[in-house]
């Protein structure tokens, strides 16, 4: 196997396609119509078909932990804030708040004290990494 790294994004995709396929078909990796759909499927979203080892260890239940801290790259996890300020000039910045990721107006000079999160994080708590700016955490 390469020592390909996939984001999360695409290990997302690829274990979502396998669960829904699999819950179609019931036989898992065994099954050739499940692959052969799974190929189709996988062929439209992702452009990394020639990585089907990879691919194989990701979606199927048994070693998919395993593959995901083999095959896919760590986020970086970065500070949020809105582009544009609130009505007093301040940005809003995204935090940890009662459990959940959630906006919080803060100044600007405690920007260092906020919650870190990768984009896919942001992206999962329903924000649109677009709309912010982001910091990297080191």
């Amino acid at each position: 196997m390469t020592e390909k790294k996939f984001i999360e994004e695409q290990y997302k995709t690829i274990t979502d396609c396998f669960d829904r396929l699999n819950e179609k078909y019931n036989m898992g990796l065994l099954n050739n119509s499940l692959i052969l759909e799974m190929q189709d499927s996988l062929f439209d979203d992702v452009y990394f078909i020639g990585d089907w080892p990879e691919i194989v260890a990701i979606a199927n239940p048994a070693t998919r932990e395993w593959a995901h801290d083999k095959f896919v790259e760590k986020e970086k996890k970065y500070f949020w804030k809105t582009k544009k300020t609130d009505d007093m000039g301040e940005h809003v910045y995204i935090e940890l708040s009662r459990g959940l990721i959630a906006l919080s107006a803060y100044s600007d000079e405690v920007v260092a004290e906020y919650d870190s999160f990768t984009k896919s994080e942001i992206i999962e708590a329903g924000y649109n990494p677009d709309m912010f700016d982001k910091e990297e955490v080191e």
